[in-house]
């Protein structure tokens, strides 16, 4: 499924000096501009481009490379998140008819050659890179580790998402331009609807405006015109070591079905979810899996909001009062642990009682075996505990999670007034 992009382009004002003045827009026939242009653009300014719009899992982008030589021929722009997910931008002016009908295959065929590269060709590539354009030979995790800190454990998860997303494909494809026309939509719309189609793939136009003739200065507004929304992965896992033991189930972007059971209340998740729960299952089992969506359906229906990070996933409060923090109230990661929040600052900032994160820390730990709320830092306990301690006493900790929210609501209640 695709989602275009309803255009309006409404003409940019300039307001200066209590003076209105309309920006010219620069023509797209106009040779002002090329293609190495606009790679340089988006290669000093990813944040340029509306990523966060189309999957947070692909952002913050990090620049890891332009002219990235593969056997299908140069990426322009490669970039990558700090979480192992790749983009790949091709960038195209649109004077040339052909290249309208060839760009999307084009960008389609980089995506299956980094498809069988290894996090080792990755590497390299990056190297090159460097070495041509940065004058040095700073490999992958050290270009990410300047922009993001990655400690030994972080490196090691890294590798592996990044590897694992080489292999599965895992790209977020966007093709960038400065007029971008529908027949290329209707382009992208055929090509959603074929099976050979496994990368996430956007169109973003740059509309390019000058402020007048005596200013050099440019104003660049990016839009994204249309993206690919639901795209089936297959992924067929053989679990058990003998015949009689043997579970065969498929997970696609829809969900999970298995020949034993299927869960018809399985949400489409993102990218991040998805690989979440695959490292979860691999580290626990299916039991945990299940368990940890259950949290995650109840806590939502809670109104509290899950932010996905690396390895893990937190459940927090929106402040009530509409300041946009975020109170943290559990975390659970990839190896079947989970711990408090961190709610200490966010307590702070908003001027609440720090005795009902205190209260909340002390009751729950005595919820669970081994767990005791920690002396210097009263807001959380003194070691994680597990996701099947959890398990035993959810009811009793979900209780005791209601009255918190209720404790922070009204504590806030009396501030504002």
């Amino acid at each position: 499924m695709t989602r275009k992009g309803n255009r309006r382009n409404g003409q940019p004002i300039l307001i200066r000096d209590n003076k209105s003045n309309g920006l010219e827009r620069i023509p797209l026939d106009a040779k002002t501009f090329n293609e190495d242009w606009i790679q340089k653009l988006i290669n000093n300014n990813p944040e340029i481009l509306p990523i966060n719009e189309i999957d947070s899992a692909f952002t913050p982008v990090i620049s890891i490379g332009r002219e990235i030589s593969t056997t299908a021929g140069y990426i322009d722009n490669l970039f990558i998140s700090p979480e192992g997910y790749l983009t790949i931008v091709e960038t195209k002016l649109w004077r040339n008819p052909e290249a309208r009908r060839e760009v999307v295959g084009q960008i389609l065929d980089y995506a299956k050659e980094l498809n069988k590269w290894s996090f080792t060709d990755l590497d390299n590539a990056v190297k090159l890179y460097n070495q041509t354009y940065n004058k040095n030979s700073d490999g992958l995790i050290t270009t990410v580790k300047k922009f993001n800190e990655l400690d030994e454990a972080d490196e090691s998860y890294f590798i592996d998402n990044v590897s694992r997303n080489l292999k599965r494909g895992r790209f977020l494809l966007l093709i960038v331009g400065d007029g971008i026309r529908e027949s290329l939509e209707e382009m992208v719309e055929y090509l959603t609807q074929t099976p050979q189609l496994y990368f996430t793939l956007a169109l973003v136009e740059l509309l390019v405006y000058k402020l007048n003739q005596d200013d050099s200065s440019l104003i660049v507004i990016p839009q994204l015109v249309t993206r690919t929304r639901e795209i089936t992965r297959a992924i067929v896992k053989i679990e058990g070591s003998y015949t009689a033991d043997l579970k065969v189930s498929i997970k696609t972007d829809l969900g999970t079905e298995s020949t034993k059971q299927q869960n018809q209340s399985y949400k489409r998740l993102t990218i991040t979810a998805e690989d979440f729960f695959e490292q979860l299952a691999y580290n626990t089992n299916k039991e945990t899996v299940d368990f940890a969506q259950q949290v995650i359906k109840d806590s939502e229906e809670l109104g509290l909001y899950i932010e996905w990070n690396s390895g893990s996933f937190s459940i927090k409060l929106p402040d009530p009062q509409g300041s946009g923090i975020k109170i943290g109230i559990v975390n659970i990661d990839r190896g079947g642990l989970f711990y408090l929040g961190y709610s200490r600052g966010q307590f702070e900032k908003l001027q609440l009682p720090l005795e009902i994160c205190y209260s909340f820390a002390a009751d729950t730990a005595k919820l669970l075996p081994g767990i005791k709320q920690r002396p210097d830092k009263p807001h959380i306990w003194n070691k994680y505990s597990t996701i099947g301690d959890l398990k035993k006493v959810y009811p009793q900790f979900m209780e005791r999670v209601k009255k918190y929210i209720d404790d922070i609501i009204n504590e806030g209640q009396k501030i504002s007034h």
